[in-house]
């Protein structure tokens, strides 16, 4: 890469960083005129300081979305639009369902959701728009058609079954691990975590595997490149929205709680990635898997 592409690729960056930027502004705007109720501040959060890290991360999130742009089919709103509702649920809706059960942010669910949708948006067009796929040779259409042709009607229906539920055993055996390092805090209601009834917790555990399910299905469809690029581009993100991005800017809770979850949640989001590349059969593309990665 010449020292120009490298200028070009970072002004791109930070046009991605801008949007990110307009749409905070723009979602609060949003929630003042719908009149929603921001959630109860957990014990000992400086929401100002938790506001600055997120800015300062948006490079991180924008690289994360370029990542998957980059090896996904689709017209630009296409691939915009599956770049969006990727980040909205898998960083907002879902941690935000967790969050209002293990924790006392339940009170502030439409706010959080509705505010975080407008900057997802933004960064998300942005991406799409400035980061085209590396290869145009197919649309979403043909993409999705190839995708469905691997397997019959019989075999798609265990297999799409099996995805939606598939986070459930991945999740809570990756959480049981660390139980003997996090249970304290939870038994003892520390920074306004609590632990869900069985019942409650089997539900979430259904609704969020459901939701990742459909926001990673449309990757899976429209993917481009190698099973190994698809597991590390899919992993990586996982682990940014589900576990870097919340835990690193809860600078209220230590370290002894927050990393035994961040070691929990790359574990599982990698293993989530890789079960569902093996599961609904992703295409292995030998040129792609023999190149180098490829140079935004």
């Amino acid at each position: 890469m010449t020292i120009k592409r490298i200028f070009i690729n970072l002004g791109k960056l930070l046009v991605c960083v801008a949007a990110y930027y307009v749409g905070i502004v723009l979602g609060g705007l949003l929630t003042a005129v719908l009149q929603l109720q921001p959630p109860a501040m957990p014990e000992g959060m400086d929401a100002s300081a938790a506001g600055l890290l997120m800015m300062v991360q948006s490079p991180l999130m924008a690289l994360v979305l370029i990542g998957l742009a980059r090896h996904i089919a689709g017209t630009f709103w296409m691939r915009a639009l599956m770049l969006a509702s990727f980040a909205w649920i898998t960083n907002s809706l879902n941690n935000q369902i967790e969050a209002s059960f293990f924790g006392e942010m339940a009170s502030g669910f439409w706010f959080t959701i509705i505010f975080f949708l407008v900057p997802t948006l933004l960064v998300a067009t942005a991406v799409a728009w400035l980061f085209p796929p590396i290869s145009n040779k197919n649309s979403f259409a043909a993409a999705a058609k190839s995708f469905f042709s691997r397997y019959p009607t019989s075999g798609w229906i265990w297999r799409l079954s099996l995805g939606a539920v598939l986070f459930m055993p991945i999740y809570y055996f990756f959480g049981l691990l660390v139980i003997p390092f996090t249970a304290d805090y939870y038994r003892q209601g520390l920074y306004g975590l609590q632990v869900p009834p069985l019942n409650q917790l089997l539900l979430i555990m259904f609704v969020r595997s459901v939701f990742y399910f459909l926001a990673c299905l449309p990757i899976l469809m429209a993917w481009q490149g190698s099973r190994r690029n698809l597991i590390i581009y899919l992993g990586v993100a996982l682990f940014y929205f589900v576990g870097f991005q919340p835990l690193s800017i809860a600078t209220w809770m230590p370290w002894s709680l927050r990393l035994p979850h961040l070691l929990e949640i790359l574990a599982d989001e990698f293993v989530y990635a890789w079960a569902l590349v093996m599961l609904v059969g992703v295409e292995k593309q030998p040129q792609l898997e023999a190149s180098p990665a490829p140079s935004f």
